[in-house]
């Protein structure tokens, strides 16, 4: 079953003792805290780890203004949906200010990053440590409850390390090109 908004709101409610939500828009106080936190709850978690559901390349587009100053020849503007910037390829010296990368080069430049895909692209073990991130945000402003939210800390606390682990398995590793270290051994 893919998954919605309104679903994982709904499952982290359910995890704090609280009644699922029929809409969005209902003006409960569920509601309200729920739609409030919900978006930036999702991008701290998106943040957190180089997810591999999450990642996108693209070329970025060069500026045709000259930056100010003489430290930087070119800038490049970085795409609207990035979260957290992975890597630029070819590996260059630069600096992000604001939306912009400024740097020494001019050729075409790929930028790699994390974005927010829809809730239904999500995989189950990030729906899960999702609902328990949310459960304990909310446990506090929705129940009271500052016993729920230590409750689900611990249970948060085990799905974003199963989760981190899980999505790590899906790419393998890079290996060690240049090793000195180990090459003077043998």
């Amino acid at each position: 079953m893919a998954s919605s908004k309104l679903s994982l709101i709904n499952n982290a409610l359910i995890l704090i003792g609280d009644r699922p939500l029929t809409s969005l828009t209902d003006g409960t106080r569920a509601q309200i805290a729920a739609t409030n936190l919900y978006d930036n709850v999702v991008e701290n978690e998106l943040s957190k780890h180089r997810w591999g559901f999450a990642r996108k390349k693209i070329e970025i587009s060069k500026d045709v203004a000259a930056p100010v100053g003489d430290e930087w020849q070119t800038t490049y503007t970085l795409p609207a949906d990035m979260i957290t910037l992975i890597k630029l390829e070819p590996l260059i010296k630069y600096q992000i200010l604001g939306d912009k990368v400024y740097c020494n080069y001019s050729g075409t430049l790929y930028a790699e990053y994390i974005h927010k895909p829809s809730e239904g692209d999500w995989p189950p073990y990030f729906c899960k440590m999702v609902e328990y991130a949310l459960g304990m945000d909310f446990a506090p402003s929705i129940r009271d409850s500052a016993t729920s939210m230590d409750l689900l800390a611990g249970q948060y606390q085990n799905a974003s390390r199963m989760a981190r682990y899980t999505d790590s398995q899906q790419h393998p590793q890079s290996s060690i090109a240049y090793r000195p270290f180990i090459d003077v051994r043998f």
